[in-house]
Parts: C-alpha cells; structure tokens; sequence
C-alpha cells in the first residue's frame, strides 16, 4: 500500500513539475492535428516567455552572486528541461510560475472576453447568449482555482522563492494579457480565442487575406 502510494506522489509530482511543459506541446500538436490557429497561438506565445525568462535569469545570475540553488537534486526535482545535467538551479524569476500564470492570464483574458461580448444579430437568443455567457464565467473561475491549485503544492516543493514566484508571476500575467492584445489585434475575437467559441457567433471571421496587426479604433 504504501509503495502504491508513493508511486502516485511520484506521478503527480511529475505532472506538476512539468505542467508548463505539457501545456505548450499540447497546444501545440493538438492545434497542428485539430487545425486551431488560437491553440498553436498560445503555444508559441509560451515559447516567447520561456525565452524571456531564461533571458531574465541568465542577466541576474551573471549580475547577482546567490541566486542559485545548487546541487543536481534540485535541479532534477524542480528544473523543467529533464535533461538537465550539472550546474545550479535558478528560480528567480520562476519559469515554472512564470509559464503557469501566463496561460492562466491569457485563458482568464479570454474568457472575459467571452462573457462580455455584445451579441451581434445573429446572436440575439436569450439561450445562446446565456450559454456563452455561462462559458465564460465558468472559465474564469475554474482557471482561478486551477491556477492556485497547482501554486501551492508547487511553492510547498521548496522549489520556488518568494521573490522567483513575485516576478514570475509578474512576467507571466504580463505577458498573457498583452500576447492576448496582441492577437487580438491580429484576428478580433478569432486569434486569441482559445475556447473556441467566438468564432461560432462570427462567421467567417477567419480569412486567408492578409491582416495587418493593429489596435481596433
């Protein structure tokens, strides 16, 4: 029994420490094979804060002595890149965290968006108002609790820092509202539209003609 049970820790630990990892390779192949444009969207913006934060740390290291925590079973234990061998772990600014709050923002962002939408005239029944409405308020609050579902046993894994966890967080929602303006600047209510609801109240929104990338007035 209790080798099972720590066979389930083990496996749940996993999940955890790679989360960030997972959802970027998922979104990406799953909206390669499904053909969803907002899926490798939000992929590659993931991409984009990893590189970031790698950045971020390779700055602070090579400007603050002591940030590092050293040993190889840290870094087996808390690293995301699994094949990591020697050196020292860095968790200011968390990447975990970082990447985490970046897909909960933008998801968070999205879901806003979707219960605020105006309904245009071909959305005008109570019924499908409502139900778009009640997909977005259930999304905000389930990626809320998600989120701080998996922060805490995260921080409880002495992985993270106080002030790792203060920046990655700030990085991450950072980046997740402004990549969401962004594509959203790029395909109104289609290219950030991870849920996949927008484009059912707007079709043919999503067009083979060049966009140019710029704030609606």
């Amino acid at each position: 029994m209790s080798s099972a049970t720590n066979m389930i820790i083990e496996m749940l630990s996993g999940v955890l420490r790679f989360f960030p990892n997972t959802m970027i390779a998922t979104l990406f192949v799953g909206g390669i094979l499904l053909g969803k444009i907002p899926w490798i969207m939000a992929s590659i913006g993931g991409i984009v804060i990893t590189i970031g934060t790698l950045t971020l740390q390779y700055v602070l290291t090579k400007t603050i002595a002591g940030l590092e925590m050293p040993g190889q079973t840290v870094i087996e234990s808390c690293s995301l890149s699994p094949e990591i061998k020697g050196g020292n772990y860095m968790p200011i600014p968390s990447l975990w965290v970082a990447l985490s709050s970046f897909y909960a923002t933008y998801i968070f962002r999205n879901a806003v968006n979707i219960y605020t939408q105006a309904p245009t005239r071909t959305t005008k029944a109570v019924s499908s108002v409502m139900q778009r409405k009640g997909v977005g308020l259930l999304s905000m609050f389930a990626v809320l609790i998600f989120f701080l579902f998996l922060l805490v046993p995260r921080y409880w894994t002495n992985c993270e820092t106080v002030m790792g966890i203060i920046l990655g967080l700030v990085i991450g929602i950072v980046g997740g509202y402004c990549w969401w303006a962004i594509m959203n600047a790029c395909g109104p209510n289609v290219y950030p539209d991870i849920h996949g609801v927008m484009i059912g109240i707007n079709p043919g929104s999503v067009k083979t003609n060049p966009v140019i990338c710029a704030p609606k007035n």
